[in-house]
């Protein structure tokens, strides 16, 4: 078996993966390392050309590339995922985006951490999110996810370097059929068999997109509804209290995202969703109080809660107040095709001076 190997969930994108594949081919002959790392693409069965430039890499690289084809496509990507991390066939699984691509010298470092440690995760680090300490850090998986936010430390799937154990047994819990349900499935997955085992952060710029947000990758988001699928994790959320896979209250710090929390987010979500034709459930409200029950600050738990109900009210006042305009309307649209009826007979000047 691999030291290391890189799993790819992929479809339809067959340049970028191309070009995904070949940085790391690069990178695994640089470093002499084909003995120890190999590159896994789990393909969706794509139709493009995607299936034509994989048997071609594979001719190419025999000794590193190995593909595995779903036979039927499976509108949840989440199913892709998955056969990555059953399939990939290293101790370590270096699962990585389609679209994303490798940066000079991280294959290197990333294999001097692995060599001296046996962490069950590392984080490789996201070359976007600057500056970079250059430091290597080690603490345990929610110690991290409490400093760095949950989603920014192990949302990010070209972030994660899981070992084997941890993936297969985060897939084999009976919970792991509801975590697909949510936005990155993984996240509570690690959490949920290894929230309190060694986790390294290697705060260097190891990995980014190949681009920017594409009007490709909106799409992809908005069909899948990722937006609605972000707030139905705090339900698996719960559900770690619950398993006893988390054993105390979160730092408001693990609901960070980027510049702002989450429950912020949710919350401006939950009112712009109600200036649409479609207003989202309320249980998005409900979601978003629960946060607040999850975090250990007292006035941060306040402030969620004020704010949410506060928006919740306003926006219930305002379901009320449309409700009553639109009976309004329809009262004032009767009496205005009652007073547009004929009344008289039409006369001519001659009749009406009789």
């Amino acid at each position: 078996m691999k030291k290391l190997c890189f799993g790819i969930p992929t479809w339809n994108r067959g340049v970028k993966l191309e070009r995904c594949i070949r940085a790391m081919v690069e990178q695994i002959r640089e470093t002499g390392s084909a003995g120890e790392v190999g590159i896994f693409v789990s393909d969706n069965c794509s139709d493009d050309d995607t299936p034509v430039r994989l048997r071609n890499l594979m001719t190419q690289f025999p000794d590193i590339l190995y593909v595995y084809r779903r036979e039927q496509h499976s509108a949840n990507g989440h199913d892709n995922f998955e056969e990555v991390f059953r399939r990939t066939p290293g101790e370590y699984i270096w699962i990585f985006g389609d679209d994303d691509i490798l940066l000079p010298g991280a294959l290197n470092t990333v294999l001097n951490i692995l060599k001296q440690n046996k962490p069950a995760l590392v984080h490789a680090g996201h070359g976007w999110f600057k500056p970079h300490s250059m430091g290597i850090y080690s603490g345990t998986v929610l110690s991290f996810a409490n400093k760095m936010g949950y989603n920014q430390f192990i949302g990010w799937i070209t972030s994660i370097i899981l070992h084997r154990e941890f993936a297969h047994r985060m897939i084999s819990v009976p919970q792991w059929l509801t975590y697909k349900e949510c936005a990155f499935p993984q996240t509570c997955g690690v959490l949920h068999v290894a929230a309190y085992q060694p986790a390294i952060v290697i705060d260097h710029a190891l990995v980014e997109p190949m681009e920017p947000q594409t009007k490709e990758d909106m799409e992809r988001w908005a069909k899948g509804n990722t937006a609605w699928l972000y707030v139905l994790l705090v339900d698996s959320l719960k559900m770690l209290f619950e398993a006893g896979s988390l054993k105390e209250k979160l730092k408001p710090g693990f609901f960070r995202y980027l510049n702002y929390y989450l429950w912020d987010r949710f919350t401006v979500n939950m009112i712009a969703s109600h200036f649409s034709d479609s207003p989202w459930p309320e249980k998005g409200w409900d979601n978003i109080l629960l946060m607040a029950e999850m975090v250990d600050d007292m006035d941060t738990a306040k402030r969620i809660r004020n704010s949410v109900n506060s928006a919740r009210r306003l926006c219930d006042m305002r379901i009320n107040l449309k409700t009553q305009v639109s009976a309004i309307e329809q009262v004032l649209a009767g009496l205005a095709n009652e007073t547009n009826k004929p009344v008289l007979p039409l006369a001519s000047f001659t009749e009406m001076k009789k």
